[in-house]
């Protein structure tokens, strides 16, 4: 599966994750990217660090409990008092302890199930896409940008597979390996991520990257003042009824900013393909089809087109369920239906199709 439609499922994840409350969409959402996950290519350190990354979501979720029991939270279904100190008004209204409601615990494992599909979602992602692949796809005006991605989305493989090597050789001489022992873990594996990320520093040094002459002050302008536009168009979108047209206008005008300032980048920097990824036309379709989803879900919901919100605190109702919204949680699972019609020889990771 080509690369830009593993970006465009991560964005379509994403967008669903973040604009979602009802748990029943989100734990569609949440089998989807599982099912993704067993059909996708991996290599035995991409099912490392998805498992680290799956600890590290399920840890967020329970953090997200605790969080909420220890601030407390008003509801009508009070089921406990957590004590805590009194503290002043002028903290600006921080609590510790107090009532806890069934209300507030289900919105915290609202939030913390959110967070475990995008984590579990990027997981996927890095085991089945390789971080050069990334770098290829990138559009010459983001190289620089592609290029700090990219070394970022290598530090938890290379960390998981430096913990484990550092175990292996612990267990070989004999000193334990348990909970006692993480700091004799965790202090080598940091040492070396710095050492290789210093080695990679000066390789890349070496070999000109970041030498590129900067754009023209005139496309920076434009590109800089493509921010404010886009900020005016959606405070006054959301906050003035009688500005919506002078909205769209100015969303418009800060698009074709950005454009420009990207096209303007893009023929200044001038980058060397040795390989060329086709895109096929299914592929293509499917991830222009994840954008366009994407971007219903996010200015639907905000428009009230799309219902997937779900209020605990509203006398904790039962969560709404509707066709149309499972749906559209669904569809973060075409990925496995792509996948599944695949050649068996397709599906390898790179390293072992090499």
């Amino acid at each position: 599966m080509h690369t830009l439609a593993w970006v465009a499922w991560i964005g379509l994840v994403m967008a669903i994750g973040l604009s979602t409350s009802n748990p029943y969409y989100l734990g569609i959402v949440l089998l989807s990217v599982i099912l993704v996950n067993i059909l996708a290519p991996k290599t035995s350190v991409a099912v490392a660090g998805f498992r680290s990354l799956l600890v590290f979501g399920v840890s967020l979720f329970a953090m997200s409990m605790v969080i909420a029991l220890v601030n407390g939270n008003y509801g009508s279904h009070l089921l406990f008092t957590v004590p805590g100190p009194s503290v002043p008004d002028w903290l600006g209204g921080l609590r510790l302890g107090g009532p806890v409601s069934a209300e507030g615990l289900v919105a915290a494992a609202i939030r913390g199930l959110s967070i475990l599909c995008i984590l579990l979602a990027f997981g996927v992602f890095n085991g089945a896409v390789s971080p050069h692949r990334v770098l290829r796809t990138a559009p010459a005006a983001l190289f620089h940008a592609a290029l700090v991605v990219t070394v970022g989305l290598t530090l938890l493989p290379a960390s998981v597979e430096d913990v484990r090597r550092i175990r292996e050789m612990r267990a070989l001489r004999g000193a334990g390996t348990g909970f006692r022992n993480l700091p004799a873990l965790v202090v080598p594996a940091v040492i070396g991520g710095l050492e290789r990320s210093m080695r990679l520093a000066e390789a890349m040094e070496a070999r000109g990257y970041g030498s590129a002459p900067p754009p023209p002050r005139g496309p920076r302008l434009v590109g800089a003042l493509s921010s404010p536009l886009l900020l005016a168009a959606a405070s006054a979108w959301f906050y003035y009824e009688w500005a919506k047209p002078y909205a769209a206008v100015a969303a418009v005008l800060g698009f074709a900013a950005l454009a420009y300032w990207g096209w303007s980048a893009a023929r200044t920097r001038h980058t060397t393909r040795l390989h060329n990824e086709p895109l096929s036309r299914i592929d293509g379709a499917l991830a222009l089809g994840s954008v366009v989803l994407a971007v219903f879900t996010v200015v639907g919901g905000a428009a009230g087109w799309v219902d997937t919100k779900y209020n605990p605190f509203a006398n904790l109702p039962w969560p709404g369920f509707s066709v149309g919204g499972a749906l559209l949680a669904l569809a973060c699972a075409w990925p496995a239906v792509r996948l599944a019609f695949e050649p068996q020889s397709a599906r390898l990771p790179e390293t072992a199709a090499a």
